[in-house]
């Protein structure tokens, strides 16, 4: 860490001297002119002229397989590059149809110029268009409809409602991946911070809660892949443990993810009481797997149970974001 000391001029101004090797990196000499920025905690910012640009990265598609080819995308996507110039000496076919697939998952990023040797990706997705509590909200809701329909296609052995439920994962996702994306470009430019009116650690408690959502989401996927096995009808004891169990997962994931937006510490303090009772749970699951001892059966009630601790979780950084005041009560569910 390069260390100043602050010298004081006749007309009472203080002044700092830069480092030579960054002032000669980021080519400032005499007369440039750098801005300053105060963040909130009161550190001062640095940006010289040289900083703006376009900001790209160059992927070398050589042997490379879609597997590679669609992570790759998907991480220069959620690292922050708005340019990603694919390119090879020759691009074929699968290569290309992985390229389009990955730009076909992420939101905002097309496809702009294209050769038989190169593809250029541009993210035309900003963070002002993708507020983080809005977006939040969007992937509750598609979550929570998803745990629905897929607690309803099982009990119903209803296929075409699974398949729908296991299709809608991939919006969830997508979305994810968007406040991925924010987070890495805040934490790389702190700057951000005033255009979004958002701290780092608070962007990163959301993006840690639309993590968990997806996880939920997944476990709505999980439980729906398992219909078309359901060869025998539930007995009417399974389904109400089923539902029971369900409703108390969706129940706990949406007080949760409500104390968490709106700052209520009663709240999340009513959803961590309910964990006392996951024993007893426990027992009615263990009871209710026995009766009738089926993979789907365990499937579903090993996916509520661990959705409910979810929601534990989600209440737990409600409290751990209220009680330092980090988070103002301004958003509504």
């Amino acid at each position: 860490m390069n260390k100043r000391k602050v010298q004081l001029t006749g007309g009472g101004t203080y002044f700092v001297t830069l480092p030579k090797q960054w002032a000669t990196r980021m080519k400032v000499g005499r007369g440039a002119e750098i801005s300053l920025e105060e963040n909130a905690t009161g550190s001062l910012i640095l940006v010289p002229p040289t900083l703006a640009g376009e900001n790209r990265v160059s992927l070398a598609l050589e042997d490379k397989d879609p597997l590679w080819i669609k992570r790759a995308i998907i991480s220069c996507y959620i690292t922050g590059f708005d340019v990603i110039d694919v390119n090879g000496s020759r691009i074929t076919p699968t290569q290309r149809r992985a390229v389009r697939q990955a730009a076909q998952s992420l939101v905002g990023l097309e496809i702009m110029d294209e050769a038989k040797d190169r593809i250029v990706l541009h993210c035309l997705v900003r963070m002002r268009d993708f507020a983080a509590a809005t977006s939040l909200k969007r992937i509750f809701a598609i979550t929570q409809e998803m745990l629905c329909d897929a607690v309803s296609a099982f009990i119903n052995g209803d296929t075409d409602l699974a398949k729908d439920v296991i299709e809608r994962d991939a919006e969830a996702d997508r979305l994810t991946r968007v406040m991925s994306r924010e987070l890495g470009l805040l934490l790389r430019d702190l700057l951000l911070e005033k255009e979004i009116g958002m701290s780092r650690i608070l962007f990163h408690e959301y993006h840690g809660i639309a993590k968990i959502l997806e996880r939920i989401g997944d476990h709505a996927g999980k439980v729906s892949r398992t219909v078309p096995s359901l060869t025998v009808p539930l007995s009417p004891s399974a389904i109400t443990e089923i539902n029971a169990l369900a409703l108390a997962a969706r129940t706990a994931v949406e007080e949760s993810v409500q104390a968490f937006l709106n700052a209520d510490m009663a709240m999340a303090d009513r959803v961590l009481s309910a964990r006392d009772r996951t024993p007893e749970w426990e027992e009615r699951v263990r009871l209710a797997k026995g009766k009738e001892n089926t993979q789907p059966l365990g499937t579903i009630f090993d996916s509520l149970l661990r959705i409910r601790d979810y929601a534990f979780n989600i209440a737990e950084t409600a409290l751990n974001m209220v009680i330092p005041g980090l988070q103002d009560s301004t958003e509504q569910l």
